[in-house]
């Protein structure tokens, strides 16, 4: 099957990644990373040029084969700079040959798909995660909003019998997030002008005033 109609049909990105593979006759147990990378890349701007929706997974493998093929082209690169440097070694006796220190070696396609499949799977878990924390947030919010509505009416008519008061009065031996509340409700009194907040220092205790139109009624 081609790699477009794989991609396209949902197939994972293993069976795709074979699929270019024999397509381009690259050796499985010495995966030249820079045409893997370069093919599907290609594949997948034939998808966007059609207007097809390219799925997630392949554009985070595509990232992770760019990365590796620019890894693998630097190492190569250092290799052959270490064989090719002279090194001045008259009026020393040479022991033994000279040892290439630096790390080279192939890759096999199953190395391949399993970094893949880990770096794949933790990613998702991650966006898993921050899913379920931004769908705990925006429920908390709906719950906070209202709340709130009921906090405006409450604390209003509490400033009401009281006049005047000040806020670490109106919250005192309350807990955080009621406090919170309270804050949220006075501003929203405040921009309805039903009362008047007067503070004198940044981050310090503020006056409350209920409004002289609203103590007539």
């Amino acid at each position: 099957m081609d790699v477009l109609e794989l991609i396209i049909n949902g197939s994972d990105f293993q069976t795709a990644l074979k699929e270019i593979i024999i397509e381009e006759g690259l050796n499985p147990w010495n995966i030249d990373i820079a045409i893997l990378s370069d093919s599907l890349l290609k594949y997948l701007a034939q998808l966007k040029e059609f207007n097809f929706r390219i799925p997630a997974r392949f554009i985070l493998v595509s990232s992770i084969l760019l990365r590796l093929k620019s890894e693998s082209l630097n190492e190569s690169e250092e290799r052959k700079d270490k064989e090719a440097e002279k090194i001045d070694i008259s009026g020393l006796e040479v022991l033994e040959p000279p040892i290439n220190r630096i790390p080279y070696r192939n890759i096999t396609f199953e190395e391949l798909t399993h970094t893949l499949e880990r770096i794949v799977d933790k990613e998702r878990k991650e966006e898993k995660i921050q899913e379920n924390r931004k769908e705990k947030i925006e429920k908390l919010q709906q719950v906070v909003e209202l709340e709130i509505e009921d906090y405006i009416d409450k604390v209003f008519r509490k400033l009401q019998n009281i006049n005047k008061t000040s806020f670490f009065t109106l919250v005192q031996n309350k807990e955080i997030l009621e406090s919170t509340k309270y804050f949220i409700a006075l501003l929203h009194l405040a921009n309805q002008q039903k009362i008047r907040l007067k503070q004198n220092n940044l981050f310090e205790d503020f006056n409350i005033e209920v409004s002289s139109l609203q103590t007539n009624h």
